[in-house]
């Protein structure tokens, strides 16, 4: 290659590098005051954020804690209505047997479902 070759490849080199260079920089500039335009942002959001999530979160506690209060009234009176089932499951069967005993006894027969066995 001959000396005129080289500098027309040089020049050539130089400015698609000059274009990228700028291109570049240009690019880092925009990046740098995205950056800072978004830490302006957070650090002066950050003390309403701040205040609403306690807010919210404060909420949100106070609603879970009903929940639960209104579950275990729900828990109590579903196992009250259970106890007075089976107290009167249990005085029925103890009137049933003692019905079904007293008829065997005074017929000498055992009686199941209104058939005599």
């Amino acid at each position: 290659m001959d000396q005129n070759g080289l500098d027309a490849l040089l020049i050539t080199l130089g400015s698609f590098g000059g274009v990228a260079l700028i291109i570049w920089t240009s690019l880092q500039g925009k990046v740098a005051r995205i950056k800072a335009e978004a830490e302006a942002r957070r650090v002066t959001a950050t003390p309403m954020l701040d205040n609403s999530v306690t807010a919210e979160l404060k909420a949100l506690r106070k609603q879970i804690a009903e929940m639960q209060s209104t579950g275990h009234q729900f828990d109590i009176s579903f196992d009250e209505a259970l106890n007075r089932l089976e107290s009167r499951v249990s005085r029925i069967e103890t009137k049933s047997a003692a019905t079904t005993s007293t008829a065997t006894a005074e017929t000498g027969q055992t009686i199941r479902n209104g058939q005599n066995l």
